[in-house]
């Protein structure tokens, strides 16, 4: 299957679409990185709205947080790279953005190299385990936004092809994991975050140095909880021209379980996945213990 996105481009050798706007390695240069500012760091279908929502709920326990400012909902968790009418990307909202201000982002490392090895930038990386990654990412390319219509293994040629979008998975884990000895990147684990949501966030609160008590921490784990992100309905805001949605909430956050490329993989694809582990992950001590 001769797959192509919609307005499909490569910038340095990396598949991007028409949702990633101007991309660019200065596309963030001018960034004035503030004390309490977070950066979300992920590979596609790591966690992302998981994380962003945990952080989030965070932010009203945070000092500098003002309750009393009403924030305009599209200037909340912005990308840097991804942006629509209804989400401009964070380079376009950021002077809006109160602190602390929260951005994601899919790009690699390389991307923000000064702010977080010069300024000081705090990051929360969170990766998945790629097998679980890779098949929740194929259930995204079947969006609407993307209109993928083959099947998981005709999928898999794009992964094999080194042609997904946003890049090799891989590569951007690796790049990103090699950071954990900076003070300021705090790598988190979405295995982790389903086995003991609570001390993920107790250890997010010590990063980031927001007191939270075991009450504040219980709310925040129940509002981050899958049900309650699917009443939010945040990806619902993304719309086209003719403001028909973009992203089905309920296939947006799908299961979120752990080991469902079981279910998907075939043995030629597994092996392939564990040649790729070795590759990348296995010299830089990145293991995924399941």
């Amino acid at each position: 299957m001769d797959f192509v996105l919609k307005d499909e481009y490569s910038y340095r050798g990396v598949t991007y679409c028409y949702v990633y706007q101007d991309i660019n390695i200065d596309m963030m240069k001018d960034w004035q990185v503030r004390p309490s500012d977070v950066l979300i760091a992920t590979y596609a279908k790591s966690g992302t709205t998981w994380m962003g929502e945990i952080l989030y709920q965070m932010r009203r326990y945070h000092p500098e947080f003002d309750s009393q400012n009403l924030e305009d909902p599209r200037y909340i968790l912005p990308y840097v790279e991804i942006g629509t009418d209804d989400d401009p990307i964070a380079v376009k909202c950021m002077d809006k953005m109160c602190s602390p201000r929260v951005i994601k982002t899919h790009l690699y490392y390389e991307f923000f190299k000064k702010q977080v090895e010069q300024d000081g930038l705090k990051v929360v990386f969170v990766l998945r385990e790629p097998k679980d990654t890779l098949t929740s990412y194929y259930y995204h390319y079947c969006q609407r936004m993307f209109g993928f219509t083959g099947d998981f293994h005709q999928f898999f040629d794009l992964v094999r092809q080194d042609r997904l979008l946003g890049g090799n998975i891989f590569k951007m884990n690796r790049d990103w994991w090699q950071m954990r000895h900076l003070p300021n990147v705090h790598v988190v684990r979405y295995e982790e975050m389903k086995k003991d949501c609570p001390g993920v966030v107790r250890r997010l609160g010590e990063f980031l140095g927001i007191p939270l008590d075991q009450e504040s921490i219980d709310q925040i784990v129940e509002m981050s909880k899958i049900e309650n992100m699917r009443k939010l309905a945040v990806v619902g805001r993304i719309r086209d021209k003719d403001g028909v949605p973009l992203m089905d909430t309920q296939k947006f956050l799908r299961k979120g379980i752990v080991g469902d490329w079981k279910n998907h993989m075939m043995q030629d694809e597994v092996e392939f996945v564990d040649d790729c582990v070795r590759k990348y992950y296995d010299p830089v001590g990145l293991h995924f213990d399941l």
